[in-house]
C-alpha cells in the first residue's frame, strides 16, 4: 500500500484515486454546486444587505455597483483555483 498510487492520495493533486472520490462527489446532487447562491435560504435578501453596505462602505465617487460586481463574479474563470486542470 505505501508503494502505490493509492497512498496518500488526498495528498498528491491529481492522482486516480482523487479524481475518482471526486467525480463521486460531483455526482451527488446534494454535494453537486454549480451556483454559489444555491446554498443561500434568501438569496435576494443577501443580495440587498450587500448593496446597502455597500453604499455606506464604497469610496466617494465609485462607480463600481453591487449587480455588476455579481455578474462579473457570475462568469469568472479562477485559474488558481485547486480543481483546475494543470495546463502544463
Amino acid at each position: 500500500y505505501l508503494f502505490s498510487e493509492d497512498f496518500a492520495f488526498q495528498l498528491i493533486p491529481g492522482s486516480k484515486e482523487g479524481q475518482r472520490r471526486a467525480a463521486l462527489w460531483d455526482a451527488n446532487p446534494r454535494t453537486a454546486q454549480e451556483n454559489p447562491m444555491d446554498g443561500l435560504i434568501n438569496p435576494d435578501d443577501y443580495e440587498k444587505g450587500l448593496e446597502e453596505a455597500w453604499e455606506r462602505a464604497k469610496p466617494k465617487g465609485s462607480t463600481v455597483t453591487v449587480k455588476d460586481k455579481l455578474q462579473q463574479w457570475s462568469t469568472q474563470n479562477n485559474p488558481h483555483w485547486y480543481g483546475n486542470k494543470l495546463s502544463a
